[in-house]
């Protein structure tokens, strides 16, 4: 599943994107500065980054700048596709230049942005897309055939408890929102109610005998969401 930031200032623009992102099953997560979306991949991993050139912080050419000393230093960043207004040649040479994976202008085809982005995103990280099955610590899910199996038993999960699952699984390490599995496992960021996840994440652990499994914790955040986490 891949996680998308998406830098821009605009709250409106910021949503629709968000909500096109996700009608795709793509993780989305909306950055309204610069110095934000910064600070995040320090401790975030993302597939891709949208971003406007004109924010109220810093620029988009100053982001890219910064994020090729980040890959350059540090092995971290995203690719980036600049979504921008302007369509003189110049600005694109510009951005290219700093750094841009991609520009796209606006108005857009919402279709031509998601194969654009999936483009980009495969170049950089080839097995995204691929439907190997994720295997962590007995447990293995096969996106594939829609499978789960524990120590090599089946393990029958409702649709929703393997999509459930394989996000936390492949976004093990990482806090996943609970907006986010609201809007990628139901579909809407205002139902189900806080105790129908609860409750889905409750026949995850018993089901995956997570409770029990040496080196997996599954654990809350609270106020924020839950928390896969791997040990040794």
């Amino acid at each position: 599943m891949m996680q998308v930031a998406i830098i821009e200032d605009s709250p409106e623009q910021g949503r629709h994107l968000s909500r096109l992102f996700e009608s795709f099953g793509t993780a989305a997560e909306v950055f309204a500065s610069g110095r934000q979306f910064l600070r995040r991949i320090r401790t975030t991993s993302f597939d891709l980054a949208t971003l406007d050139l004109q924010l109220p912080d810093i620029s988009g050419l100053e982001i890219l700048r910064q994020l090729q000393t980040e890959r350059q230093v540090f092995h971290r960043g995203p690719p980036v596709m600049i979504i921008s207004g302007h369509h003189d040649l110049a600005t694109m040479k510009t951005a290219f230049s700093s750094g841009a994976d991609d520009f796209i202008s606006k108005p857009f085809r919402p279709d031509e942005l998601m194969i654009r982005a999936e483009a980009i995103a495969r170049r950089h990280q080839p097995n995204l897309f691929q439907d190997q099955p994720i295997s962590v610590q007995g447990i293995e899910l096969n996106l594939a055939t829609l499978q789960a199996f524990c120590g090599g038993q089946e393990v029958a999960l409702s649709a929703k408890e393997f999509r459930l699952a394989w996000l936390l699984f492949h976004r093990r390490g990482q806090t996943v929102p609970r907006s986010q599995i609201m809007k990628l496992i139901w579909g809407r960021s205002d139902w189900p109610s806080s105790r129908t996840v609860d409750t889905h994440i409750g026949r995850i652990r018993q089901k995956l005998g997570l409770q029990s499994q040496p080196g997996l914790r599954l654990r809350p955040v609270y106020g924020v969401g839950y928390r896969l986490d791997v040990f040794p």
